[in-house]
C-alpha cells in the first residue's frame, strides 16, 4: 500500500513589529479605570491648590500687618482711618485697604475703583483686602465718627460667643485686624456678624468657609487664624 503524501498544515505568519490590538471591552475597561482615578485625584488636587491659596493669603497679610507698624511708628502710633462706603459703586469695598499706605508708599498702589493699595484679596478678585481697627472712620470719604469692632471676651483664644464692641483702641484689647473672606465669601462663616474676629467665623479646612485673619493685640503682638 502507497502512502500517500498529507499537506502540511502551517500557523499564518504575524509580520514582524506588529502587537495584538486591545479588544473594545478593553478600552473600555481602562477608560473606566482611568475615570475612577481622576475622580479620586481631582478632589485632592483641588484642596491642595486651595490650600497654596491660603498660604499665600497668610504670607500677604504678615507683610501688611508689617506696613501698618511702620505707619505707625512714622505716625506717633497713630493707624489709618477705617474707610466705609454707602455709595452704589463703592459700596462693595467696604474697609478697604487704606489709601494712606499706598500714598505713602508703605504698600503698592493700584488705579481701579477701591483698590487704591494693589493689595488684592486672592479669593475676592477686584478688592482688596479688609482692614479695621475700633477709632476714627470715613463714610463715602468724609468724617464719620468711630468704627466699632466686636472682640469676644476670651480674646485672643476667641471660642466664646459673648462679647462687646469697641470705638477705640484705648479700650480695645484688638489694635487692628486684616483679613481676607477666604475661599467661599459668600459662607455662613464669612458673612457671620461677629466675623473677623471669633474663631466660628475662621476658615479651618478645604472646602469649608470662613475668613483668613491676621491680627494686633493692644500691646502690638500679632497671631494669625489656624
Amino acid at each position: 500500500m502507497s502512502t500517500q503524501p498529507q499537506p502540511s498544515v502551517s500557523c499564518p505568519v504575524r509580520p514582524p513589529g506588529r502587537q495584538p490590538a486591545f479588544t473594545l471591552v478593553e478600552m473600555l475597561v481602562v477608560m473606566g479605570i482611568l475615570g475612577v482615578l481622576a475622580g479620586l485625584l481631582l478632589p485632592a488636587l483641588a484642596h491642595a491648590k486651595e490650600k497654596a491659596k491660603v498660604a499665600k493669603v497668610h504670607a500677604e497679610l504678615y507683610g501688611v500687618g508689617v506696613a501698618l507698624e511702620m505707619y505707625a511708628d512714622d505716625h506717633d502710633g497713630e493707624l489709618p482711618p477705617v474707610r466705609v462706603n454707602c455709595n452704589s459703586d463703592l459700596a462693595d469695598h467696604w474697609c478697604q485697604f487704606p489709601v494712606e499706605l499706598a500714598v505713602e508708599g508703605y504698600l503698592p498702589r493700584g488705579d481701579s475703583p477701591g483698590m487704591a493699595a494693589a493689595m488684592e484679596d486672592v479669593f475676592h478678585p477686584g478688592h482688596t483686602y479688609k482692614y479695621a481697627t475700633p477709632g476714627p472712620q470715613l463714610l463715602n470719604g468724609s468724617p464719620g465718627g468711630n468704627f466699632k469692632l466686636w472682640v469676644p471676651h476670651d480674646f485672643p483664644e476667641c471660642a466664646t460667643n459673648t462679647g462687646r464692641y469697641y470705638s477705640t483702641r484705648v479700650e480695645s484689647p484688638v489694635r487692628w485686624v486684616v483679613w481676607s473672606l477666604g475661599p467661599r465669601p459668600e459662607s455662613k462663616e464669612t458673612l457671620d456678624a461677629r466675623a473677623p474676629i471669633a474663631s466660628r467665623t475662621w476658615y479651618r479646612r478645604a472646602g469649608g468657609g470662613g475668613v483668613i485673619a491676621r491680627m494686633a493685640t493692644r500691646e502690638g503682638m500679632q497671631f494669625k487664624t489656624p
